[in-house]
């Protein structure tokens, strides 16, 4: 079964979760039926909902018919559009409100509420108070990714923020209409990791001693703080609190 694969273009979005977040875009899937409009609502299990509407035309009954359809989860960091400051290449840092889409690696900007947004792929940008770089041409194997730097100093810690789409719907469904147990198209799951860099190179922090190990010249306080400070590397604060410590031994 193929994913569906949603383009997300800018035009008429509104947020509508508990952070009462708004701003605008349409989204094209599959069928190649543009959205009139999208809104993220939290169900009645606290799962986050996105919702969108759409007009398709029929030919042969000379009709227009209206439906909406919904998605697991979104694409955008913490579900949301939030104040912050970015820089494109070669240009001044602006600022606005902006949405991250991970699963396209683009951020959503909107100089206002009221403003049009556009899509961007800037080299770095912070919102809601977290700082997002690439380091592609810095760091072996960080790729064309955008990284949060949780400690600046060396060893760097970075934190990466993945999401993925899996479709939960087949072209018969689509055709056949909805079914309370089939609800959704599909889900987005969102997913963090943890990078230690030292000379350059992106380790994963892991609770494995092989991590440990891999830290060269810092291996053995590693190895020592972690155990006395009884720190756990599927923790993010403890691992904050590791990177801390080895960058100021």
């Amino acid at each position: 079964m193929k994913n569906i694969v949603l383009l997300f273009f800018i035009f008429c979005i509104t947020f509508s979760s508990k952070a009462q977040n708004s701003t605008a875009a349409y989204f094209i899937d599959k069928v190649n039926s543009a959205s009139t409009g999208s809104r993220i609502e939290v169900n009645a299990k606290g799962d986050t909902v996105l919702i969108s509407e759409y007009t398709s035309g029929n030919v042969k009954l000379n009709s227009v018919q209206t439906f909406e359809r919904y998605y697991l989860g979104t694409p955008y960091l913490n579900n949301g559009w939030f104040q912050g400051t970015m820089v494109l290449k070669g240009g001044e840092p602006v600022e606005g409100l902006m949405a991250y889409d991970l699963v396209r690696g683009s951020v959503y900007y909107s100089q206002n509420a009221q403003s049009q947004a556009i899509e961007l792929k800037p080299d770095e940008f912070s919102m809601n108070g977290r700082n997002f770089s690439k380091y592609q041409d810095e760091i072996e194997g960080a790729g064309s990714y955008f990284y949060e730097t949780l400690v600046a100093s060396e060893p760097r810690l970075l934190k990466m923020y993945d999401c993925t789409y899996t479709t939960t719907k087949s072209d018969v469904d689509n055709g056949y209409g909805s079914s309370v147990a089939n609800k959704y198209e599909g889900e987005y799951s969102k997913k963090e990791k943890f990078y230690m860099v030292i000379d350059k190179r992106m380790l994963l922090v892991t609770k494995k001693k092989s991590f440990l190990k891999s830290l060269r010249t810092y291996s053995s306080s590693a190895a020592s703080h972690t155990k006395s400070a009884n720190l756990n590397l599927k923790n993010e604060e403890d691992i904050i609190k590791l990177a801390a410590y080895l960058g100021n031994i």
